[in-house]
Order: C-alpha cells, then sequence, then structure tokens
C-alpha cells in the first residue's frame, strides 16, 4: 500500500513537471519569436536610417563642390576668373576629398550657329582656356541642346539665389543635374535676367559641368561611406554595391568582389542615387516592414540631383545592400529565431534530461534498497541456519548428550560443514566487496578445462551427494588448455553447480559440457556449460539475474535460500579472465549457463577483476 502511494504521488510530480515544462516551451516559442519580428523591425529601420545618412553624406561631398564653386549668373572667361578661381582653390582646402573634380569646363553656346564652345578651368593657373571638345564629355553636346529644362519665368535673380542657398541647400541645388555616364554635375548658367531670357529663346546659352574623378568616388569616398554607415564589430556587416545601367550593370564600386556584376535579386536595401525628386514615391526599399514612426528618416529630409536626360530608373546609379551572412536579412532573422528556439529547447531539452535523470537514479535507488534488504534478509537467513545447527550440537556435547566417541566424531562432522558453510557465504560477501571495489587481482595462467572442473565438483560433492543428484560429465581430454586463475575459475564453475542444485525439482540431474570453438576473429576458446533440468528462469527475468542481490518473484515466494550474488561474482570473475558467461533458459524445462574463456597461447599476465554487472537468482 505504501509503495503505491509512493508511486501515485511520484506519477502526480511527473505529471506536473511535463505540463510546467510544455507550458514553458510554449511560453519561450512565443517570446522568441516576438522578439524576433522586434528584432527584424529594429535591423530594417536600422538599415534604412543607414541608407539615408549614406545617402546624405554623399551628397553632401557633392553639393559642397557646387554650393562653392558656384558662378555668377551671365559667365565670361575675362570678367570671372579670378573670382572663379579663388572659389575653387577655397573649396580644394576645405574639402574633405579634393581630389573629387577632374575638371572644371564652363560650355558656350554661340548666338548665331548655336555651335559649343568648351572652356577648361586649369587649377594651377586659375585661368579658364578655351579646348577642343573634351573626350571624357562624350555625346554631352546632344544633351546639352536637347535636355536641359527650360528655366522657370519667376526664377529669382542670381543675388537672391547666392542668398537663398546659405539657408536653403535644396534651392541652391535645384538647377543642378547629374550624368552618370561622365560623371559630371551639370548646371545651366545665364537664365536669370529677362534679356538673356529673350536672346536665348528660353534655353540655356552656358552651362557649368563640373567633371567628377570616378577613380576617387570608386577608391576613396564609396568605400569611406560603406565603412562608415554599413560597419560592424568584425567589419562590413552588409555587401555593399553602386552600380548603374540596366544588365548587364556597371560596377562603380563593391565591397566585395564579384557583388553586384549581376542583379542581386536578394537584396536587402535599393535606394535611387539620382534622378528621383524627394516628392515622389519613396527610392528606398526595404526588405523588411519598418516600423510605422520612421522617426529620424523622415526628419532628415533629402536632397536631389536629377538625372541630365530622361532615361528609366534602372540606369540611375543605385545603392545596392545585402547582409553578410548570405541571403536577405529576413532569412538572417529567421536563422536568429531558429538558432533562439534551438538554444531555448536545448535548455528544456537538457533541464527534462536532468529531471529524466534524477527520476531514473530514485528508482534505481528505492529498487536497490529493496534489493539490499532483500539481501539482508537473505543473508541473515543463511547464517541463521548453520549458526543453528552449531548451536544444538554444542548445548548437546555440553549436556553430556553425546556419550559415544562415535557420536562425538558425527557431531564434530556436522559441525565442520556447517562452519564451511558459514565460510563460504562469508568469502563470497567480502569477494563482491572487493570486487566492486575493483581490488581483486588475479593471475592467470594456463589451466587444463577437465581439471578446473574436477575441482569444483570435489568442491560440490558433500551437496550433490546429500541431495542425490546425477551428474552427467561430458568433457574431452585433448581440449587446449584455458587462461585463468585456478581456484577463481573453479569457484566460478562450483557456483554454476550449487546453483542448479538449488533450483533443480523432482529430476535431479545436472549435465556438464566441455567444447573448444573458434570465435569469429579465429581465436580458440573453451565453452564450459552447467544444464539442470529445473523450474527454468522467466522471460522478464533474465535481463536482470545477473544484477547485485536480484533474485526472481518466484524464488523468494518459493523461499528457496539464496544471497543473489553467486551470479554475480561468476559473471565478474568470468569477464576479468576475458571471457564471458551467458545463459538460456525455459521456464519449466531447465536452464544452461555458458562459461566461454580464452585459450593459453599469451604469455602470463595479471588482471584486476573489474566491476561488470553481476547477480545471482
Amino acid at each position: 500500500m505504501k509503495l503505491l502511494r509512493e508511486r501515485a504521488g511520484l506519477a502526480a510530480v511527473l505529471a506536473l513537471t511535463a505540463a510546467a515544462i510544455v507550458g514553458l516551451a510554449v511560453l519561450q516559442y512565443r517570446g522568441n519569436r516576438q522578439a524576433s519580428e522586434a528584432t527584424g523591425v529594429r535591423l530594417a529601420d536600422a538599415l534604412q536610417l543607414s541608407m539615408v545618412n549614406w545617402h546624405l553624406d554623399l551628397f553632401r561631398n557633392l553639393s559642397e563642390v557646387c554650393l562653392t564653386i558656384r558662378m555668377a549668373a551671365e559667365f565670361s572667361p575675362e570678367n570671372d576668373v579670378n573670382q572663379f578661381a579663388g572659389r575653387f582653390a577655397e573649396w580644394r582646402s576645405i574639402a574633405r576629398y579634393p581630389e573629387l573634380v577632374a575638371n572644371v569646363h564652363v560650355i558656350d553656346r554661340t548666338p548665331g550657329d548655336g555651335r559649343l564652345q568648351t572652356f577648361r578651368l586649369h587649377a594651377d593657373s586659375g585661368i579658364f582656356s578655351r579646348v577642343e571638345w573634351p573626350a571624357s564629355l562624350g555625346t554631352l553636346a546632344v544633351d546639352l541642346q536637347a535636355s536641359i529644362p527650360e528655366a522657370p519665368e519667376s526664377a529669382p535673380p542670381a543675388g537672391r539665389q547666392l542668398t537663398e542657398s546659405f539657408y536653403n541647400i535644396g534651392a541652391a541645388l535645384r538647377d543642378w543635374r547629374f550624368e552618370p555616364a561622365i560623371p559630371a554635375l551639370i548646371r545651366p548658367l545665364g537664365l536669370d535676367s529677362a534679356a538673356s531670357r529673350a536672346a536665348a529663346g528660353g534655353r540655356a546659352v552656358q552651362w557649368l559641368v563640373i567633371e567628377l574623378d570616378e577613380q576617387v568616388l570608386r577608391s576613396r569616398i564609396l568605400p569611406d561611406l560603406a565603412h562608415r554607415y554599413f560597419q560592424g564589430t568584425d567589419g562590413l556587416d552588409y555587401e555593399v554595391a553602386v552600380v548603374g545601367g540596366s544588365p548587364p550593370q556597371r560596377v562603380i564600386y563593391a565591397s566585395d568582389a564579384g557583388f553586384g556584376e549581376t542583379e542581386v535579386v536578394d537584396a536587402d536595401g535599393r535606394m535611387d542615387v539620382f534622378g528621383r525628386a524627394a516628392d515622389q514615391s519613396s527610392p528606398i526599399s526595404i526588405f523588411h516592414r519598418p516600423s510605422e514612426n520612421s522617426g529620424p528618416t523622415a526628419a532628415v529630409g533629402i536632397s536631389w540631383f536629377p538625372l541630365l536626360r530622361e532615361m528609366p530608373t534602372s540606369d540611375d546609379w543605385q545603392l545596392v545592400v545585402r547582409h553578410r551572412r548570405g541571403g536577405p536579412l529576413g532569412a538572417f532573422v529567421a536563422d536568429m529565431q531558429r538558432r533562439g528556439l534551438a538554444l531555448s529547447f536545448g535548455a528544456l531539452f537538457l533541464l527534462v534530461l536532468s529531471l529524466s535523470m534524477l527520476v531514473i537514479t530514485s528508482v534505481r535507488a528505492q529498487r536497490l534498497a529493496r534489493l539490499q534488504m532483500d539481501f539482508v534478509t537473505a543473508v541473515s537467513h543463511e547464517l541463521r541456519t548453520p549458526l543453528t545447527i552449531i548451536g544444538s550440537a554444542a548445548d548437546n556435547i555440553a549436556n553430556g548428550v553425546v556419550e559415544s566417541p562415535a557420536q562425538l566424531q558425527e557431531y564434530g562432522s556436522v559441525i565442520g560443514e556447517q562452519a564451511n558453510r558459514l565460510s563460504g557465504l562469508v568469502e563470497r560477501v567480502l569477494l563482491f566487496a572487493a570486487t566492486r571495489d575493483g581490488q581483486q587481482r588475479y593471475v592467470v595462467q594456463a589451466l587444463p578445462p577437465a581439471e578446473i572442473i574436477d575441482t569444483a565438483l570435489a568442491s560440490a560433492e558433500g551437496l550433490i551427494r546429500a541431495a542425490q543428484f546425477t551428474i552427467d560429465r561430458d568433457v574431452p581430454p585433448d581440449l587446449p588448455p584455458i587462461l585463468g586463475e585456478r581456484m577463481a575459475v573453479a569457484q566460478c564453475v562450483e557456483n554454476l553447480i550449487t546453483n542448479a542444485l538449488k533450483y533443480s525439482r523432482d529430476e535431479r540431474w545436472i549435465g556438464i559440457r566441455a567444447r573448444s570453438i573458434d570465435d569469429p576473429r579465429g581465436e580458440t576458446q573453451v565453452q564450459i556449460s552447467v544444464s539442470d533440468r529445473g523450474i527454468g528462469i522467466a522471460p522478464e527475468d533474465l535481463p536482470h539475474i545477473f544484477e547485485p542481490f536480484y533474485r526472481s518473484p518466484s524464488v523468494r515466494r518459493s523461499q528457496i535460500h539464496g544471497t543473489g550474488l553467486g551470479l554475480a561474482l561468476a559473471r565478474q570473475v568470468a569477464e576479468s579472465m576475458g571471457g564471458s558467461l551467458s545463459v538460456t533458459s525455459e521456464p519449466g524445462r531447465g536452464s544452461t549457463f555458458t562459461l566461454t574463456l580464452r585459450c593459453a597461447g599469451a604469455p602470463l599476465f595479471t588482471t584486476s577483476l573489474h566491476p561488470a554487472r553481476p547477480t545471482a537468482r
């Protein structure tokens, strides 16, 4: 009843623990998913802000050129050289990248035939001189004639524009255009007066062309911007590229070799660098839905250099970023979620494993405690019988019941037999304790199997004769010698014989067989089998009969004496000699225990008896 209550309490505790673990797993899953979603939004916001700041910083470098090197409303090489050269020198002295400007041109359209004249600034002398059309400007002449829009009638005068530029960068950059093929910044000149507009028919007649050094952009400015806004603790968190044109696209800059050479279909973010005004739909495409509160992204405002020519958006320069972990940032967030779940459920698994081991250990400890109590009971019973006989014999001798020498001899024989029984029991207990501590050591030598069997039979002769058993011995004399210690192997065989004596029924027969076999490795071994025709072993008991203290329930109910150590010691001895002990049994028909030992052929050696998994029936 007490055992049932203990088991019910244990089952209730296990059920509550399982429910708590399941609830904890659900909470961890939900929390991990919410944290991953929040991380995705945060990373999207951070990426969007980084791209906007990258864009602003690039435009800051370009707009400094435009704002500092602004020309007067009507340009003439003779009148404005000193003013322009001074501004250009001033910009070069304060610019972060003074090598950005490769050349400065003023292109003038003559009123008569409309041909274009080109004047280039010589930075060292500060003088504009007329030059032939530069090859670096390509077909810019056609584009200038056709694509510069008409100046609005309400354009403010030059003085007002210059004043506004100090307070409104967007207004100051309003008339600038960008030509990605060169690359160059272009601004029309000479349309700020009614007379100029009338003479030019409302078209621009002069252009300021600031030719940029693409190599400086490629090797200095764009790498610096990438590291400034996409840098992580271990380098760039993202692969960054600036590309232009439709596929096959031209790579202006790439943080990693090969990135951007083909269409990046899994980019985490894209941004049009030029050509789309800020009041149009958002030029920034982010893989993930940013937060509804766009925060600083909406507050900073973006300035734009429209393209010189009307062209598809895909021909514009475009900033492309992709997370370095490979694949879209959304996949990285999902991977983070999976890793978080793996860690969470791994911790839960370890918790479950620890609780399971605790439960298993507790159950085994309870089972071992019961087996030990059974062992104590069995040993007490084994001690009581010989002690009672010895005590009765001693009382009879002391009280004068024994008179003749023959009776005295008979009593002495009984006392000696029971003393040997007690001694054997004590030796088995001590041997078991020694084997459990790994202290027992054996000197192995070559032994004839027949002599070992004869020694074991001689030791058990009294029990065999008293129980009137028939021994069927089949041991060929030409068997090869085995490796082992004589007394230990003989004790092992004797344990098997006494085990057969205890568990035989009315048919009092024991069979002892020995034969040589070859194992799969080609080594010769000797097998010694001890068979009986007794009660046999139930299938559910077979896995446990070699465990210490184990005795089957049917044996305990039958009150068959024993300590549960015989088979345990027999297996430990066999394994310490490099052999094994196995059993086959059929309930109601008997059992066969087979001791397998190696044959001689190796030099003598010393071995320790290491604990295995022993027990007796």
